[in-house]
């Protein structure tokens, strides 16, 4: 800004320098040369004395030079003050502030689902790889507080919300009322066929029509079932009501009025079912919400 307002100011005295004055003293001269001292007149020597003390060229010039520096100068200043407002006005740019600060939260990785029966799980994310014996790819399910191993290998229990197990039938009784009118005929090998064996069993108040899934890429069906209110008349013992048998012979069975909800999943040619259960105490719209979301954080690998 310096260099620029000297030049601004140099111009402007360029100007003033081009500019012709009276030469009233050399006219002064002039008029003295041409008379002598006798022929002066009042009047020529009233405007003598007058112009006598008349300054230089430099002289006369001067207060112009002066003025004009001061009103360039209060221009300058004037340009100054708008820069500065202007700037003040301006927001900071994202270079002028501070960079956030992000902290990354550490997660513990994913921990093996079943190990000790009765085990408090930690909240946090957990895998299962293998069904009743079977190998599968890693199934991962996300727990919050309350949840412990009920059946190791098989189920787990959620404080107030209800059970979610993983399983792998062998085979399924045709009536979960009566064991002793075997079981269904068709194969439970494949996806349609175990679903269309779950979904014909009879005993049970209420079957939804299976509807189709997918988790992570793997198809599968869902729908849900009603136990009856009672189970008088049906097997003995606390086994009274059954679903299926697995290859070491133990039964899925349940109580009066529960609820379950059953994802039936072919996971690279093994077909699973992950179902969640809902006793009759536990059947709230919190219960269920809760549960629901639970079994919405299964995630499936792919291998």
């Amino acid at each position: 800004m310096r260099d620029d307002f000297d030049s601004v100011v140099a111009q402007r005295f360029e100007l003033l320098d081009d500019v012709p004055a009276a030469d009233t003293w050399a006219r002064a001269q002039s008029k003295v040369r041409n008379h002598t001292p006798n022929h002066f007149s009042e009047e020529e020597g009233t405007m003598i004395d007058l112009e006598a003390p008349s300054q230089t060229d430099e002289r006369r010039k001067g207060p112009k030079r002066y003025v004009v520096a001061a009103l360039v100068a209060a221009a300058a200043v004037a340009v100054i003050a708008l820069v500065a407002i202007r700037n003040d006005d301006q927001p900071e740019s994202p270079a002028d502030q501070p960079s956030p600060t992000v902290t990354a939260v550490p997660t513990a990785p994913p921990r093996a689902l079943f190990g000790t029966e009765g085990e408090q799980f930690a909240p946090g994310t957990y895998y299962v790889d293998k069904v009743e014996g079977v190998a599968t790819p890693r199934i991962f399910i996300t727990l919050g507080d309350g949840w412990t191993n009920l059946s190791d290998d098989w189920s787990i229990n959620g404080q107030d919300v209800g059970v979610i197990t993983f399983s792998r039938p062998d085979r399924v009784f045709a009536d979960a009322c009566h064991a002793s009118a075997g079981f269904h005929p068709g194969p439970v090998t494949t996806l349609d066929g175990l679903v269309t064996a779950l979904s014909e069993q009879a005993g049970w108040a209420a079957v939804t029509t299976p509807s189709d899934i997918t988790v992570n890429g793997y198809a599968g069906k869902e729908f849900q079932r009603t136990a009856p209110a009672d189970f008088t008349g049906c097997n003995a013992g606390n086994a009274a009501f059954r679903g299926w048998e697995t290859g070491n012979q133990q039964w899925s069975y349940y109580e009066p009025n529960e609820i379950e909800t059953l994802r039936v999943l072919d996971v690279n040619g093994t077909i699973i079912i992950i179902n969640t259960r809902l006793k009759p105490e536990h059947q709230d719209a919190d219960a269920v919400a809760g549960l629901a979301a639970t079994l919405d954080t299964i995630r499936i690998e792919h291998t």
